[in-house]
């Protein structure tokens, strides 16, 4: 009896994360950005996404998510511009927002994130304002 409530939940497990959409970002502009990921527990990468096409992608999983793009390497310093894509995924759902932060680093270029089920708002403008949707919906940011 107990294997089966541990097998149960296990496959409810690898079920709910089976149906965790994608974190996407394509850098369409025609010189490199830097992509700093930070997570909940204050962790973080940077990479750098090539001009004119490059991309990264990723699970989207847990809360407090921070996919922040730069034109500068220096994601930390505050004369660094920086457009922050925040994600949290809770309980089946997604919350994201687009907001910058000292300054609009894509000023005068499109920013736009989609998501691939209609239920998703786009975010086209920069307005900090929180959107969801299901966690199955796969995300793409893409600049310029």
């Amino acid at each position: 009896m107990h294997f089966t409530t541990f097998t149960a939940a296990s496959i409810l497990a690898l079920a709910s994360s089976a149906f965790a959409g994608q974190a996407a970002i394509k850098n369409n502009c025609p010189q490199d950005v830097f992509l700093t990921i930070t997570r909940q527990d204050q962790t973080s990468t940077q990479q750098k996404l090539a001009a004119n096409g490059g991309y990264y992608s990723e699970k989207l999983q847990g809360q407090g998510n921070s996919y922040g793009l730069t034109k500068d390497s220096n994601y930390y310093s505050p004369n660094t511009a920086k457009l922050i894509w925040g994600a949290s995924d809770s309980a089946g759902v997604v919350y994201y927002s687009l907001n910058n932060v000292d300054g609009n680093p894509f000023n005068g270029q499109s920013v736009k994130l989609t998501g691939n089920q209609p239920n998703c708002a786009a975010v086209t403008s920069v307005d900090g304002s929180t959107k969801a949707c299901s966690n199955s919906n796969d995300f793409t940011l893409t600049v310029c």
